[in-house]
């Protein structure tokens, strides 16, 4: 019997510290640490940064989905962490990445999707904001993917 897949959303505010060369810095490391130890344990997603926020999408088993959540509640990089969603899903949204991502610049993030969750949003609204944060994501992560294979050579 195969284990079925989970998909859980997340909101939270950033609380690195530094110019915005240091926090780049730190969010580049936060994301290749994310790409190693979600290649190993099945898990794919995308995280968003935009506007002094994550946004991120976890996907995979539920007991790795949820242990990687709970050391992302206990980063002292996060705050005010406010699940979106926690569903099982028939496939995944961003197989094709261990972490894709999306952000620093450019991308926004819209502020009634973390304003909604953390004004103590109710269950369907919530649900509702992590829809359309994953829709958003993958619109995302997907354009940025084909951008970056026309540019390649020979793409």
């Amino acid at each position: 019997m195969t284990t079925p897949l989970h998909s859980l959303a997340y909101f939270s505010r950033n609380r690195i510290q530094g110019t915005p060369p240091q926090v780049e810095a730190e969010i580049r490391k936060i994301l290749a640490s994310a790409r190693r130890h979600n290649a190993s344990h099945g898990i794919t997603g995308a995280l968003l940064f935009s506007d002094g926020c994550f946004a991120q999408v976890l996907e995979g088993e539920l007991e790795a989905v949820e242990a990687i959540f709970e050391s992302i509640q206990c980063d002292p990089r996060h705050n005010d962490v406010t699940v979106l969603h926690v569903h099982e899903v028939p496939e995944r949204s961003f197989g094709e990445w261990s972490m894709a991502f999306a952000g620093i610049e450019g991308v926004s993030v819209d502020p009634r999707i973390g304003q909604e969750a953390l004004d103590g949003a109710d269950v369907l609204l919530t649900s509702e904001a992590g829809q359309a944060l994953l829709a958003s994501l993958r619109r995302i992560v997907h354009r940025d993917d084909m951008a970056r294979r026309d540019e390649s050579p020979g793409g």
